[in-house]
């Protein structure tokens, strides 16, 4: 029996104990694993294993002998392979298996689990003010994150974003394939577009749509418009610091998205009335936001906690940051997104059973 069942099934103080141990050694592996991503060690132990510890050193420029700590490290939790533990330490060979090269090196991968453990991070270092925040009840700003936030953010979502919202969602919602198809070319908002993947995405799979992001995060908009240019196709999509309130979007969009973003604004209700008026006749909202349980349960399977554990690190202060602020957090029922959208003049909000993925539930509205 794991340690988190036994605590579901009889609680005792040698089951917490059992728990926060096996937490206490993820965590090491999560703050390891970023070390490695952060100084491209498992990039460069890639392109050169086996290797030695003097060998990865030279490639990635670091330490030898941190390189040898963090190889040790590495192979004593199962991450990588060492050819023979029993060699003197400069001798050992050490190699990254096939299977995880994916999850932490391919961003587009379904699979790709490096950015992940980059939020967590980033919720670590914000502790302090995050302590402050629960005591004044005031909020903490993106920016207290860092890029790791911004970046790691952009990169959870990619996967999904580059693989099948183009190719596989958006065509099966026939509404919104259908314009994005016509003629004339379909005109698509990205609100709270963050680093861009949804824009890009969209602009590839729909090469006549006009693509513009929205975001107030400057650090976002500037990853965005690297994001789109590698990709060939910031002809066709423009990112800017820009409020869906900007009188000058008003009535300009056959199609708006807004990406895993709901929950973490202050006012969602006045966002979506802005982002309503942005609407054509005829226009439509599509929403991604988090797969929750339409109720609360305790205990709560794991998505929900990971939900939870965001929510009370990063969502939550990030949306008490203004007052007044609807302080929605991560957990977004269903319900309540659909009183957001009704508040803000929607006549048609529809939970979409397809698609749907397994972290993400989408919502399609209409005045």
């Amino acid at each position: 029996m794991s340690a988190d069942a036994a605590i579901q099934s009889e609680p005792s103080a040698e089951s917490l104990v059992a728990r926060l141990f096996e937490a206490s050694l993820g965590a090491m592996d999560v703050m390891a694993i970023y070390v490695g991503d952060r100084l491209g060690l498992y990039r460069g132990l890639n392109e050169i294993q086996p290797a030695t510890a003097a060998e990865l050193a030279a490639r990635a420029a670091i330490n030898v002998r941190y390189a040898r700590e963090w190889l040790e490290q590495q192979a004593a939790t199962g991450i990588l392979d060492v050819d023979d533990i029993a060699a003197p330490p400069d001798h050992r060979r050490y190699a990254l298996p096939s299977a995880f090269v994916e999850p932490l090196l391919d961003l587009d991968s379904p699979v790709s689990i490096a950015p992940l453990g980059r939020s967590v991070i980033a919720c670590a270092k914000a502790l302090p003010a995050l302590l402050d925040a629960y005591r004044t009840g005031g909020g903490v700003g993106w920016s207290d994150y860092g890029p790791d936030m911004i970046e790691a953010q952009g990169d959870f979502n990619r996967p999904w974003l580059v693989g099948s919202f183009g190719q596989e969602i958006l065509p099966a919602i026939p509404s919104i394939h259908g314009r994005l198809v016509a003629d004339p070319p379909a005109r698509v908002a990205d609100v709270a577009c963050g680093a861009g993947w949804a824009s890009i995405a969209i602009a590839r799979a729909y090469p006549s749509v006009r693509m513009d992001g929205f975001d107030l995060d400057e650090l976002s908009i500037d990853m965005a418009r690297a994001n789109a240019a590698r990709a060939g196709v910031a002809d066709r999509v423009t990112f800017a610091i820009r409020d869906a309130a900007d009188p000058a979007a008003a009535a300009q969009y056959d199609l708006v998205v807004i990406i895993e973003a709901v929950h973490d604004l202050s006012r969602p209700v006045e966002v979506l009335t802005a982002v309503r008026k942005m609407l054509r006749p005829g226009g439509q909202v599509l929403i991604a936001d988090e797969k929750t349980d339409e109720v609360p349960t305790a205990p709560a399977g794991e998505l929900e906690r990971l939900y939870y554990g965001f929510s009370l690190l990063t969502c939550l202060p990030a949306a008490m940051g203004e007052d007044p602020t609807a302080a929605t957090g991560t957990v977004m029922r269903p319900s309540t997104l659909r009183r957001y959208a009704n508040d803000a003049g929607f006549r048609i909000v529809e939970q979409l059973d397809e698609p749907e993925t397994d972290t993400l539930r989408f919502y399609l509205l209409a005045p």
